[in-house]
This record gives structure tokens, C-alpha cells and sequence, in this order.
């Protein structure tokens, strides 16, 4: 199965280990996030994805410390740049490939964790997936108006040029859902049914959910 992007690996050739870095979002197939690694223990885990298989298992944390139990269902995401800055940081931009499930996670080394990532419920993140237009066209709608209750702007046209797979797994990472709600989110089988959990949330939720970035908050 050939990936979306042309120099990701094909489905068949996703690693068996992979490290992963927790944090308290949920990055999608497609999704684009931007992570900021300052920790010796994340560089040493960067570096070791940029060596071997260019992916980072991004999962969400169960509690909010270090030692949480992590969720069994994660993304991984692909490096797609970065930048080393003089302050011995790194920017990085990292794009949604494939969800996993953890079947197992291995002991610590070198500071960071890797798990056993099992892929195979998982082939559709492979594939775009044809959406029926009155869905898309009553999604967007109910997404206009919550956005004009709550005053908030949006580039319409940049949206409407994007794939509704697109527009809805980016905008899980911005949006100010609970933990919970997000990992539903990712768990979605389809991008219908993440289409109908999406629109339930908006629905459920009477405070602006606009957080203004990408990122959550790393435990890492």
C-alpha cells in the first residue's frame, strides 16, 4: 500500500519498535504539529528516529506526570524538518502518517521509551477516504456557526481548498477538547465517524475551544 506522501514509507514497511513522546494532544494522520524538544532524554529520542525510520510514536499521556500510563492508541508522525536553534533546542515539524496500537512497552533506554507498535487496524490511515458531500457541507456549517457565536476568525477560503480529511485532523490539534475527548477522536475508525463525534463535541461545548496553537502540554 503506497503512502500519501511519496517519501514515507509504504504501510508494509512500518517499523515494529518505535519510540514515542507523550504529550496531551492527539496528532492525526495528515495532521501537522510542531514540537519543541529542550530535554536530553527527548533529543536523544529525536536523534534515534532521525537514524533509523524518520518516526516518532506521539501518544497521549492517561495522568500528567512523567511516570502516567500512556494510552494504547497512538500516531506516529514523520520528521519532516527541522531546525537546530542557539539556545541547543530544536524545532520540529512532524506530520501525521499511521495510527498504532501499543502491544508492549519496552524497558527505558538511553533516557527515552519505545513500545512494540502493532498497525494493523490501522491500514485506512494509508488511504483518503471519500466523504458524502451533504456531510461535509452540514459539517463546515455547523463549524461557521459555532465560530460566529463565539466571534472567532477563520480563513475560509484556506480550508474550503483542503480535503475534509484534512481540515478535521488538523483541526483536532487545536482545538481546546479534553484529553478524553481527543483520544476518541483519534480512536474515530473512519473520518465519518470522526466527522459525527467532531460535530457532537462543537455541539456540547458552550466556551470557545480555539487554544491558538498546535501544541499541548508536553510531560515529557
Amino acid at each position: 500500500m503506497k503512502p500519501k506522501y511519496p517519501l514515507t514509507q509504504p504501510f508494509e514497511k512500518l517499523p515494529e519498535e518505535l519510540p514515542i513522546y507523550a504529550l496531551e494532544n492527539a496528532l492525526l494522520p495528515g495532521g501537522e504539529l510542531p514540537l519543541t524538544l529542550s530535554e536530553a532524554d527527548d533529543l536523544a529520542m529525536f536523534f534515534d528516529a532521525l537514524r533509523t525510520d524518520q518516526l516518532i510514536g506521539m501518544i497521549q499521556p492517561r495522568g500528567s506526570n512523567l511516570d502516567s500510563d500512556i494510552y494504547n492508541t497512538g500516531c506516529a508522525g514523520r520528521i519532516r524538518q527541522y531546525r537546530e536553534r542557539k539556545d541547543g533546542k530544536l524545532n520540529v515539524m512532524i506530520t501525521g502518517v499511521c495510527r498504532y496500537k501499543v502491544v508492549k512497552v519496552l524497558p527505558l533506554k538511553k533516557g527515552f521509551r519505545k513500545v512494540i507498535a502493532d498497525w494493523s487496524n490501522f491500514p485506512q490511515d494509508y488511504e483518503t477516504e471519500d466523504v458524502e458531500s451533504n456531510k461535509i457541507d452540514t459539517f463546515k456549517a455547523d463549524l461557521r456557526d459555532y465560530f460566529q457565536r463565539q466571534q472567532m476568525q477563520i480563513d475560509w477560503d484556506a480550508l474550503n481548498k483542503l480535503h475534509i480529511e484534512e481540515v478535521v485532523n488538523n483541526l483536532v490539534l487545536v482545538m481546546n477538547f479534553s484529553k478524553s475527548d481527543k483520544q476518541l477522536l483519534l480512536e474515530s475508525p473512519t473520518i465519518d465517524d470522526r466527522l459525527n463525534l467532531f460535530t457532537d463535541l462543537l455541539k456540547a461545548k458552550p466556551d470557545p475551544i480555539w487554544t491558538g496553537d498546535y501544541v499541548g502540554e508536553s510531560i515529557n
